[in-house]
């Protein structure tokens, strides 16, 4: 009985060892060759050698990698097209076979290589890694399905692969090879120049990186337009070039390239690429023989930018006069000629104050108007060259500082800032920089020479300077003339015409009213009066209006009271009103504090609304409509009749008289 068990475990035992060395192998093997199912396997990985022959035309293409990037090296030396390169190795790696058959069986049966178109095939696909090459034939397509033969590395096998392959390596040379003349980007060059030889100039431009910003190196150190050069330097690296015209002449005279007409040379840290420009390829042309400097291949080129680097010496120079950040400047000084110099400060607050030097009363201090000094500075700010011819002198002599009337400036304008322009973050400390004005030049009346103290660069600016540039205080002084505390207000507006004494106007204002009344719009405008310009005369008897100087026409009397105790009369304003003139212009004084000033749109609208009853009426219904016009307080007088019939003769004490 036992030994039937020990001969039954046998079996057992043999069956096992027969499964793991027959059934289960063949599981092995089985897997092992659908892993090996590409054509190359092995010969497909780290490919860095490629030859494409095609037997028909004759035509060779060579790429080898170098320095991590594809180039052709035959039928000339060029940066290869990396997608194109890509997809054929791609091919090449994926390549699979459909169906096969040993070599010897097709000669067995009766069909041979050249029915395959094999023999001589019609491509032949050599394939290198390091010292190794591999050769693949590629023959006809086959006559059932998008498939093709193809002849193995060791010709021992006939393979059937997808059509893919073909139309992979059957790409234009043209698509094969990279348009692009550069393979620096912006943000990665450091330093380029351009050369110019054409029409007898011999002009230079080297550009140097400064952090975010360009300089000129050459011919002079200067600050460049970043703005303008990076625009520039983008338009040179998108370059592209056009068909090829020779792949290694011997001569380049014929090409204009033995001396080129234009070098642009552009630095990174890693690489430095030239690009040289010769003749048209015939006058009416827009295209230009072109060349590498490191290749020998010639080539069409279109570029519509050559008279801006012919100008780049004044087209990309920096326009801006100041280097400082004016917007941002804490002091601003003006002196005129041989007189005295104004200070705009800003404290600590923020807010800005104007320190005035006077002879008989010494120095003085005043608020001033934000806004004012806000707008002269964001004009000085961009004030600009002269485009094309407007850096002067670069260089200039004692004599031509005085022939342009900067030996002795009309203005010396010095603006102290903590930022530079186009910088976000502070100085470590405070830069001065101070703008000379001199004279007009003679050639062009509206332009004047202007520069920097302690610098070279003479410029000429336009002259519109002179009308944002005055050292009148008034100009910049704080035009809030009036402003009521939060406890007081004005209980009563009242309106007289000074020619005949008539009150026109007059109202005590109700604070509880739902819509606020005319009279009580100006009189919120005049609890906080802001005018929107000084009279350097201050207060006058008269006005001129139109020309001629007439006498004031109203006066506009504001009670204030308090609202603690609304029956005590705490103050009266008194502002004189000229005549209404076009614009709307109206001019206004106060006597007791001797001002004089142009009067703002709102206080001229609330104004004229009460005194010359300019209340807003319906548009008739239709152009021509018979309804009739309004009657009572709002008719508007005959022909010739007088708005007001009232009258008093003028008292002789009354200022404005």
């Amino acid at each position: 009985m036992r030994l039937k068990i020990t001969l039954t475990l046998l079996a057992i035992l043999l069956g096992l060892l027969t499964y793991i060395f027959y059934i289960d192998n063949r599981t092995d093997i089985g897997q092992y060759e659908d892993r090996r199912s590409t054509v190359l396997g092995d010969l497909a990985v780290g490919i860095d050698y490629l030859s494409i022959q095609n037997n028909v035309t004759g035509q060779t293409i060579t790429l080898e990698q170098s320095k991590n990037r594809w180039m052709l090296r035959e039928p000339y030396l060029w940066p290869a097209n990396e997608f194109a390169v890509q997809r054929i190795l791609t091919e090449l790696r994926f390549l699979e076979r459909i169906s096969s058959f040993e070599t010897n069986i097709v000669s067995n049966s009766g069909v041979s290589l050249p029915d395959y178109g094999l023999k001589p095939s019609q491509y032949a696909i050599m394939i290198g890694r390091g010292e190794r090459r591999s050769t693949l034939h590629i023959g006809k397509p086959t006559e059932i399905g998008n498939n093709l033969y193809i002849l193995s590395t060791d010709q021992s096998h006939v393979h059937v692969v997808n059509r893919s392959l073909l139309e992979a390596i059957s790409v234009n040379l043209d698509n094969l090879r990279s348009s692009r003349l550069f393979d620096i980007a912006v943000f990665e060059a450091t330093s380029w120049n351009i050369q110019v030889r054409e029409d007898g100039r011999n002009l230079r431009a080297w550009f140097a990186r400064n952090g975010d910003n360009w300089v000129f190196e050459t011919p002079i150190r200067a600050r460049a337009d970043s703005e303008a050069v990076n625009v520039l330097l983008n338009r040179c690296l998108s370059l592209e070039a056009d068909s090829i015209v020779a792949s290694n002449p011997t001569d380049l005279s014929p090409y204009g390239l033995q001396n080129p007409l234009y070098r642009i040379a552009i630095e990174s840290d890693q690489n430095r690429e030239v690009l040289e420009i010769g003749e048209k390829i015939s006058t009416d042309s827009e295209f230009r023989y072109a060349k590498r400097e490191s290749r020998p291949t010639v080539f069409q080129l279109r570029i519509d930018f050559l008279e801006l680097l012919a100008k780049s010496q004044t087209m990309l120079r920096e326009r801006r006069i100041f280097e400082v950040d004016v917007t941002s400047a804490t002091t601003l000084t003006i002196e005129r000629r041989d007189q005295q110099p104004l200070t705009l400060q800003k404290l600590e607050d923020g807010n800005w104050e104007l320190v005035v030097r006077d002879e008989s009363q010494g120095i003085q201090t005043m608020d001033g108007d934000a806004q004012a000094i806000t707008e002269i500075l964001k004009w000085l700010d961009e004030l600009k060259a002269v485009p094309d011819d407007g850096f002067v002198n670069d260089a200039p002599s004692a004599p031509d500082l005085e022939s342009y009337g900067l030996e002795v400036p009309e203005y010396t304008l010095t603006i102290t800032s903590d930022r530079l322009h186009g910088d976000p973050q502070r100085l470590p400390e405070f830069r001065t920089e101070t703008l000379l004005i001199g004279d007009r030049k003679p050639n062009d009346r509206h332009e004047s020479y202007i520069k920097i103290a302690h610098k070279d660069f003479v410029y000429s600016s336009y002259n519109d300077i002179f009308a944002h540039i005055d050292n009148d205080p008034l100009l910049y002084k704080n035009r809030n003339i009036i402003s009521l505390p939060n406890s007081s207000r004005i209980q009563k507006i009242s309106v007289e015409r000074l020619a005949d004494r008539a009150i026109v106007a007059e109202e005590t204002i109700d604070p509880n009213a739902e819509t606020p009344s005319a009279a009580a719009k100006l009189a919120t405008i005049v609890s906080q009066l802001t005018v929107h310009s000084f009279n350097p005369d201050g207060f006058t008897r008269t006005v001129e209006i139109a020309g001629r100087r007439k006498p004031w026409a109203y006066k506009l009397v504001a009670t204030v009271g308090s609202d603690d105790t609304p029956n005590a009369i705490t103050q009266q304003i008194e502002i004189y009103v000229s005549e209404l003139s076009g614009g709307p212009l109206l001019w206004g004084g106060i006597a007791q504090t001797n001002q004089g000033f142009r009067l703002s749109t709102d206080f001229v609208d609330a104004f004229t609304q009460i005194v010359f009853d300019r209340v807003a009426r319906p548009a008739p219904e239709e152009p021509f409509s018979t309804k009739p016009l309004p009657e009572g307080q709002n008719a508007r007088p005959a022909a010739g009749q007088n708005q007001f019939e009232a009258a008093r003769p003028p008292q002789p004490s009354d200022p404005a008289q």
